[in-house]
């Protein structure tokens, strides 16, 4: 182990600290203690420098705690010497086989985002038990996913599911990677009901312990919240009871010092991607949630007073659909490419509500003239309804393509988006509520790594969504030369502006009616 790991095992049992041990970086046991509590500074690598006066050095508190939290970079120890030590050192020294019945297992759960993961840090604890002289006689047998000693304690792999953890002795609980793990409400497993659920689980063992290990992810969920409070609530203003007895130790990659770790590396993956490095390496916890469109962008790019562009000869026209028939509108959008810059040239959404859906047959006697008004024979769609509407299409004269939308390849034409309206690269119709959609986009980091660009909750984005499926296949289109546009009239502004409001006009007397 490193001086840092040492360290970082001591003070989850509250074993002295030794000041003439120093880390590499000339840290002494204490100092690293500091460190981890968030004393110090890091170059732009994560290597720790001093940058703070003596009198900021954070107390050592020599205690055993029952709970603890390893919040740190990638490679920094946190499941093959911390977590598997402590497992393999409870399962073997632990005691917690005199709390449970005769003849009832205790079980020490190593708990991850999946089993193949869990089977993994097996694999250390394994490592770790059978390196103790007293540790490897206690073997009984060992499977994919069980280590079963004599002394009544099994070690085994466990998904993160309420149902996987009910019913179970557990004195000992590891929570891998568990800044990952579902964090939603709405989900069936979120990460706070899986720790909730531990609690009971471990009522009767004096010694119980839970250890959380993950690098962090996005602003959310439990890991977030401890990192956030801090060793016993110290981060909070006044501290809180229910962080009582509760570790947080927060480490950088570099930090830890661990020898396999090089400078090179780390050097390399700064420069490839610094916003992953700040999470993954620099041990950053990332917005979970953050404007994706800067409004001014938006402001600039539109064409105020225009409503509508009329077709022109020699132009190669995308349109784009968002089929929805109750709560969600049925969206069209139509732009075109002309030497590089993407004009927005018509939207139109219609509504319907739950109790009278838009019928698809008539929705499509309305949009197919649009189409056939700007020469197009072919329109874009993502993969809802498609086969039922690929027919409809069909039968009056026009090619209908589905898309899969899948949260990687929709991030991916989103951020095509974006670029055009850094870029300079976009001109919009005056259409208050697609501006108003692409303003409220929003980038969320999911738990899985995904990026999802979305609507904020309760919001629409149909209008949004077909302007971006339309650009993104626009922009593969060879670019038209410039022609001089022909100027909108007032009767082709006033027509567009009066078929919006007819729209909307239907679809809030049918709110009222029905709802």
């Amino acid at each position: 182990m490193s001086v840092p790991q040492r360290v970082a095992l001591k003070s989850f049992y509250g074993a002295p600290l030794n000041e003439a041990s120093k880390d590499p970086y000339g840290f002494s046991e204490p100092e690293i203690w500091s460190r981890f509590q968030g004393w110090g500074i890091y170059d732009y690598l994560g290597y720790p420098g001093q940058g703070a006066a003596i009198d900021r050095w954070i107390p050592y508190p020599g205690k055993e705690f029952p709970e603890a939290w390893l919040i740190g970079g990638r490679r920094i120890g946190k499941t093959d010497v911390f977590a598997a030590s402590i497992v393999a050192y409870e399962a073997v020294c632990g005691g917690h086989e005199e709390f449970v019945r005769k003849g009832q297992p205790a079980m020490i759960a190593l708990i991850s985002q999946d089993l193949r993961m869990a089977r993994y840090s097996l694999h250390f604890v394994k490592a770790a038990i059978e390196s103790s002289p007293i540790g490897y006689k206690l073997i009984k047998n060992i499977t994919a996913d069980t280590i079963e000693l004599h002394n009544g304690i099994h070690v085994c792999c466990v998904p993160p599911t309420l149902k996987a953890i009910r019913g179970y002795a557990v004195p000992v609980a590891v929570l891998d990677e568990v800044g990952v793990w579902y964090q939603e409400s709405d989900s069936a497993n979120p990460d706070y009901e899986i720790y909730r659920a531990l609690k009971p689980a471990q009522l009767q063992f004096p010694f119980k312990k839970i250890v959380g290990i993950s690098s962090p992810w996005n602003k959310a969920g439990l890991l977030y919240r401890f990192y956030s409070a801090g060793t016993e609530g110290a981060k909070l203003p006044s501290g809180r009871q229910e962080y009582k007895g509760i570790l947080v130790l927060h480490s950088t990659t570099a930090g830890m010092a661990n020898p396999v770790v090089r400078r090179e590396d780390l050097e390399q993956d700064f420069h490839r991607d610094e916003s992953n490095f700040s999470r993954e390496s620099l041990a950053e916890f990332q917005d979970s949630i953050s404007g994706f469109i800067p409004t001014i962008l938006v402001e600039r790019a539109t064409d105020y007073g225009l409503a509508a562009r009329p077709p022109h000869e020699g132009l190669t026209y995308v349109a784009a659909i968002d089929p929805g028939f109750r709560r969600d509108a049925f969206a069209l959008t139509i732009v075109h490419n002309q030497e590089g810059i993407v004009f927005h040239d018509y939207s139109q959404r219609w509504f319907g509500t739950q109790s009278h859906p838009l019928s698809p047959a008539v929705i499509l006697e309305e949009i197919v003239p649009i189409l056939k008004a700007y020469g197009l024979q072919m329109v874009y769609s993502d993969q809802y309804h498609l086969e039922s509407l690929q027919q409809l299409f069909l039968e009056r004269g026009v090619t209908m393509i589905g898309e899969a939308y899948t949260g990687q390849n929709k991030s991916a034409k989103y951020g095509n988006l974006q670029q055009l309206f850094f870029q300079g690269r976009i001109r919009l119709l005056d259409n208050a509520d697609l501006c108003r959609e692409v303003r409220q986009l929003e980038r969320k980091l999911a738990p899985s790594g995904i990026v999802h660009v979305e609507a904020p909750v309760g919001q629409h984005d149909d209008l949004a969504s077909t302007l971006c499926l339309a650009v993104s296949n626009v922009m593969h289109l060879a670019t038209a030369p410039a022609t001089e546009l022909k100027p909108v009239t007032p009767l082709e502004t006033l027509h567009a502006r009066v078929t919006e409001q007819i729209a909307r006009n239907r679809f809030i007397q049918d709110e009222l009616t029905w709802d």
